[in-house]
C-alpha cells in the first residue's frame, strides 16, 4: 500500500517548463490601438468621475485580539448591533491604512413632518423591532472572511494584501510574531468559539454541487479513503471512471472520507483565497478538503512534505499531534508513509484536541498527524498547503552548478588540473587505510580556497539567475489571478470589443491613448528573466514569464513566455518600481508615443496590466441603449451596478449625514 498523499503529492513529478514563447514585447510595432491624440499626459476631458471607480471599502471585519500562546483561545466577539446605534469596528489584522474604519448606522429616516411620525411610531417602532432583530441575526452570521469575500478591503498591493489575509486566517496571532516563533518550528492551535468563521468559504453542500456540475475522475480529482486500524493503512475504495453523486455519497454513508484533490479548480472562493495567498508567500499554495462521516477516520498517521494550515469548516475532528520522531523527520523533503499506530502509541501528543468549526491548525512539514471524527458529528476541512520544495537546498541545487560554471570560465585556477596521485589517496577503498595526511591534507586546504573564492566571486554573481530559476517554476505552478469585478471591467476581461447582436457587428470599441493609467494587475503576475546563452547579443535572452493564462487544473497549459526587447526593460522597471500605483502610458521610458502604446498593448491584450477606469466607448452616443440591451445578456451592467454601488455607498451616507445635520 502506497503512503498518504500530501497536499501536493500529486503535483511533485518533473514537469518540462519548456516556456512558449508566444509573443514579444517590441519597441515599435503596429496595431489597431495606436492612438496619437492627446499627447501631453492630461486626462481627456471627457474622463469624468462617473467612469471612475473608488476604493472599495472594508466590510464588518472580527474585532482584533491580542496574544499568543502555542494554544490559543479567542473568546467569541460576536455583538448584535441595534439600527439606532452607530459603532466604528476595526479590523481583524491591521492593514496598510489603519485610518479607514467601517460605519455601521441604522437607517436614515425622511425628512417628514412630526405628526406623520407620531400617527405611525407605533407600527415603526414594531418594524424596527423586527429589522432589528434581522439585521443582528445577519450581523451574527457574518464571517470575518466577508470583507476580503467581497472584495471590500482597501489594499491595492497584491502581496500586502496576501499578507492581510493570511493575517485574517491566523487570527488573533501576528503575522510578523507567527513568522517569527512559530513558522516552520512549532505547531499552532487557534481555538476561536466562533462557528460561522468560515462562513462562505466552502461547505458540504458545494462538494454536492461539484459533482453534479463537473466531471471528477477517481484519483485524479477525488479520493474514497478509510483508514483501517488492523492494518494501520488507509485505503482507497475508489471505483474506475467518473464520480457519480450518489455513488460517493453511498461511500460516504459507508465510512469512507471523501477528499477533493484540487478543490480550486471547481470552487470560486477556494481559487479565491489560493490566489491571494500564494501572492504572499511567493510559491504555490495547494488546497485538498477532505469530508469525514461521523465516527470515522480517513487516514493513518503520517507528516507530509508541505507545511498544513488546516481550516475547520464544518463540525468537529479529534486531532493528536505529534513532533518529528527523529532528527531526520525536520523538515521532510518527503512525506511518510502509513505509520504504524504502534510508532506512536507510547508518544505524548502535543496537541490533542478536537478541533470544532471556525478553529485553526498549524503544523510544519515533518509533524505526524492523524484525526477521527466523533461519534455524533461530521467533519469538513480545508488544508491549506505551502512551501513544497522551497527550501535553500533547492536553491543551491540551482545556484551553486552556475556558479562553478561560471567560475571555470571567468578563474583559471578553477580549469587547473588536479594533482598526480590523488586517485591514490582519495576514495572509498582508501578512505579508512592509514595513509600519510599530508597529502590528503593538502588536497582539503586547496579545496577549501576554491570554494572560498567561488563563495566570494561567483555566488553573487550567479544569485539572481538562480533565484529567477525558482521564480520560473513558481510562475508555472501559480494559479492565475482571480478578478474581482473592478477589476473586470479595467481589463481585457471584460472591457472592450464585444458582438452586439442588437446591431449585427462588433461594439464597444475601446482604445488606449496616451493619458491613458495603467499598473500591473498583481504584483507576481509577471517575471522578468534573463535565459544562459553563450550568445549575450542574443536579444532572446531576456523573456517575461507571466501567470494570466495559467489554468485553474495544475499544469494543465505549459509556461506562458513572452520575448522582451531590449528597449522595453525600462518601461518593465518603472511598472515593477511604481506599483500599486498608476502611470500613464506617456509617462514611460520609451522613445516614441506609438511605441509607448504597442508596448502597453501587448501587456494589456495578456491581461498583465489593467486601466485606472474603464475605457470609454468609441462607437457613438446613439448606440447607447442598444449596447446597454447587450451588456445586459454578459452580466456587464450588474458588475457595473456592483462597482458603482460599493463605490458610492460611502458618498451617499455622508450626504444623508449632511442632510440630517441640516
Amino acid at each position: 500500500m502506497s503512503g498518504p498523499i500530501s497536499a501536493f503529492a500529486r503535483y511533485s513529478e518533473e514537469v518540462s517548463l519548456s516556456p512558449q514563447n508566444d509573443s514579444v514585447l517590441p519597441a515599435s510595432r503596429k496595431r489597431k490601438r495606436v492612438s496619437m491624440a492627446n499627447t501631453n499626459g492630461h486626462l481627456k476631458e471627457n474622463q469624468t468621475k462617473k467612469n471612475r471607480s473608488k476604493s472599495l471599502q472594508p466590510a464588518l471585519p472580527v474585532s482584533e485580539t491580542n496574544g499568543q500562546s502555542k494554544i490559543i483561545e479567542q473568546p467569541s466577539t460576536t455583538k448584535k448591533i441595534k439600527n439606532s446605534e452607530t459603532k466604528f469596528l476595526s479590523p481583524a489584522y491591521p492593514t496598510p491604512y489603519p485610518q479607514r474604519r467601517v460605519l455601521v448606522s441604522g437607517p436614515r429616516h425622511s425628512q417628514i413632518d412630526k405628526p406623520t411620525l407620531e400617527e405611525n411610531s407605533e407600527t415603526n417602532e414594531d418594524e424596527d423591532e423586527d429589522e432589528d432583530e434581522d439585521e443582528a441575526d445577519e450581523i451574527e452570521d457574518e464571517s470575518p472572511l466577508s470583507a476580503w469575500l467581497h472584495d471590500h478591503v482597501p489594499i491595492e498591493d497584491s502581496t500586502l494584501l496576501g499578507e492581510h489575509l493570511f493575517g485574517l486566517l491566523i487570527d488573533p496571532t501576528p503575522v510578523k510574531q507567527f513568522i517569527k516563533r512559530t513558522w516552520q518550528r512549532e505547531a499552532l492551535l487557534i481555538q476561536r468559539k466562533q462557528p460561522t468563521y468560515y462562513n462562505g468559504l466552502f461547505s458540504t453542500s458545494d462538494i454536492d454541487d461539484i459533482l453534479r456540475e463537473n466531471t471528477l475522475e477517481y484519483g485524479e480529482n477525488i479520493d474514497l479513503t478509510f483508514y483501517n486500524p488492523a492494518t494501520s493503512k488507509k485505503e482507497r475504495h475508489n471505483p474506475e471512471g467518473r464520480a457519480r453523486p450518489a455513488v460517493v455519497w453511498d461511500a460516504y454513508n459507508e465510512g469512507c472520507s471523501i477528499r477533493l484533490l484540487n478543490p480550486h479548480t471547481y470552487s470560486t472562493s477556494i481559487w479565491k483565497l489560493l490566489s491571494c495567498l500564494q501572492e504572499y508567500f511567493g510559491s504555490l499554495v495547494g488546497a485538498n478538503t477532505y469530508l469525514t462521516p461521523p465516527g470515522s477516520q480517513g487516514f493513518a498517521p503520517h507528516y507530509d512534505d508541505i507545511d498544513a494550515f488546516i481550516l475547520q469548516l464544518e463540525g468537529k475532528k479529534h486531532w493528536r499531534v505529534y513532533k518529528p520522531l527523529n532528527d531526520d523527520e525536520v523538515l521532510p523533503l518527503k512525506s511518510s508513509v502509513d505509520l504504524d499506530k504502534k510508532v506512536i502509541e507510547n508518544v505524548k501528543p502535543c496537541i490533542d484536541v478536537v478541533l470544532e468549526a471556525g478553529d485553526l491548525l498549524y503544523m510544519p512539514r515533518g509533524y505526524i498527524h492523524q484525526g477521527r471524527t466523533l461519534d455524533d458529528a461530521h467533519s469538513l476541512h480545508l488544508t491549506v498547503s505551502c512551501y513544497q520544495q522551497n527550501t535553500w537546498g533547492d536553491l543551491f541545487k540551482i545556484l551553486l552548478p552556475k556558479a562553478v560554471d561560471y567560475a571555470m570560465k571567468t578563474n583559471v585556477k578553477f580549469r587547473q588540473g588536479l594533482p598526480l596521485g590523488c586517485l591514490n589517496h582519495f576514495g572509498f577503498i582508501h578512505s579508512t587505510k592509514k595513509l600519510p595526511m599530508k597529502k590528503r591534507a593538502n588536497f582539503h586546504a586547496k579545496c577549501h580556497q576554491l570554494l572560498d573564492e567561488l563563495l566570494r566571486e561567483s555566488v553573487p554573481i550567479q544569485m539572481d539567475n538562480s533565484v529567477d530559476v525558482m521564480a520560473q517554476k513558481f510562475m508555472h505552478d501559480a494559479l492565475p489571478p482571480m478578478l474581482t469585478a473592478e477589476e473586470q471591467l479595467t481589463t481585457i476581461q471584460e472591457q472592450g470589443e464585444r458582438w452586439n447582436s442588437d446591431l449585427n457587428r462588433v461594439s464597444n470599441v475601446v482604445e488606449l491613448e496616451p493619458d491613458t493609467r495603467i499598473r500591473l494587475l498583481r504584483r507576481h503576475c509577471l517575471r522578468v528573466v534573463e535565459n544562459d546563452n553563450n550568445d549575450e547579443d542574443n536579444e532572446d535572452n531576456i523573456v517575461a514569464h507571466y501567470t494570466t493564462d495559467n489554468a485553474r487544473s495544475y499544469h494543465d497549459r505549459p509556461l506562458s513566455t513572452l520575448g522582451v526587447d531590449k528597449e522595453t526593460l525600462p518601461a518593465l522597471e518603472m511598472l515593477f518600481t511604481i506599483y500599486p500605483e498608476y502611470i500613464s502610458i506617456d509617462s514611460l521610458p520609451l522613445a516614441t508615443i506609438e511605441d509607448k502604446i504597442t508596448f502597453v498593448s501587448t501587456l494589456y491584450e495578456k491581461g498583465l496590466v489593467r486601466t485606472e477606469y474603464e475605457l470609454e466607448h468609441s462607437d457613438g452616443e446613439d448606440e447607447e441603449g442598444d449596447e446597454s440591451d447587450s451588456d445586459e445578456e454578459d452580466g456587464l451592467v450588474l458588475k457595473r451596478q456592483k462597482v458603482h454601488n460599493e463605490s458610492t455607498d460611502d458618498d451617499d451616507d455622508d450626504d444623508d449625514d449632511d442632510d440630517e445635520d441640516a
